[in-house]
């Protein structure tokens, strides 16, 4: 029977509605989708539409949250951008038996909310397939993909019961480390392509100097990795560029949906943190250097920067 009946998200945006669509309609479970008040104040009024239907999300910011019994797991879909300031969206109902389950890229969000609630069970995860397409409050997605998670083995249990009565897809890798540095090394690979070339992965499969470019700032992240002794790295970049060919033509990563927007990228939990822990151990490199540095000064040239 299932013991997580308790249930918020925090990041209502292309990643987070995906488990959300299906939670929202679960028996026996009470969801709610946590933010800010001028947040929840704009949803409560605009709505948020997942493949053209409104879901009926329950909206609640911290200041309303004082009645509310604690949850017992917040998924956490935010930008890496805005974690820590959101985190503290939840602050009012995380008691001591919270289970948090970050799905954000990169490969420090558990860090970050471990640090902000030291005493609580941080499990790790992320999404695989498809990117889903987030235009303001509107996603669209075509329901190909997996939730990925490890950790606690007794939290990481209760997750898995919830998702499979929802019906949500998720696996549970062996080695969770080697699996969230798996998607780590693809996601600096295609997504950093992706935004420094405005391509989307049709025009980077047909593009052999695109795959080219793709493929070495997975070498540079494949570097650091193996200096990290994660396992299974000599497979990563293959495996990484077979996703990046068979992925449909017309998808764009969420970095270049972000730099077409004018939003914020995820350049920081990239090449920001690829690049900083290449420094530790000596190792070049030189083309995340230049990603990092072009996409700041592009995003330093934005008239306005939306969320």
């Amino acid at each position: 029977m299932n013991s997580l009946k308790h249930i918020v998200l925090l990041g209502a945006g292309a990643v987070g509605t995906l488990p959300g669509s299906k939670l929202i309609h679960t028996p026996g479970i009470t969801f709610t989708a946590a933010a800010d008040m001028n947040r929840v104040r704009r949803y409560r009024q605009d709505g948020i539409f997942f493949n053209g239907e409104k879901l009926p999300f329950s909206f609640t910011a911290p200041e309303e949250m004082a009645t509310m019994p604690p949850a017992d797991l917040i998924i956490v879909a935010t930008k890496t951008t805005t974690l820590s300031a959101a985190l503290e969206n939840v602050a009012p109902i995380t008691g001591k038996n919270t289970i948090f389950l970050p799905l954000l890229n990169g490969i420090t969000a558990d860090e970050v909310i471990a640090s902000r609630f030291p005493g609580n069970t941080v499990l790790r995860g992320y999404f695989l397939g498809h990117a889903s397409v987030r235009q303001k409050n509107f996603v669209r997605h075509d329901g190909v993909g997996t939730f990925y998670c490890g950790g606690e083995a007794n939290a990481l249990a209760k997750v898995k019961e919830l998702f499979d009565l929802a019906q949500i897809n998720i696996a549970l890798p062996e080695d969770m480390n080697s699996a969230i540095w798996k998607k780590f090394i693809l996601n600096v690979g295609i997504n950093q392509t992706q935004a420094m070339f405005y391509a989307d992965y049709g025009a980077v499969q047909r593009d052999e100097q695109l795959l080219d470019y793709c493929r070495k700032l997975m070498e540079e992240a494949a570097a650091v990795a193996e200096a990290e002794n994660i396992s299974g790295t000599n497979e990563m970049i293959a495996d990484g560029m077979q996703v990046v060919l068979t992925m449909p033509e017309n998808v764009k990563t969420s970095m270049l949906q972000d730099m077409l927007a004018h939003r914020p990228s995820e350049v920081d939990a990239f090449a920001g943190t690829l690049c900083a822990k290449a420094r530790k151990y000596g190792i070049p490199t030189p083309l995340n250097d230049e990603v990092f540095a072009e996409i700041r000064r592009r995003e330093a040239g934005y008239k306005s920067v939306k969320q």
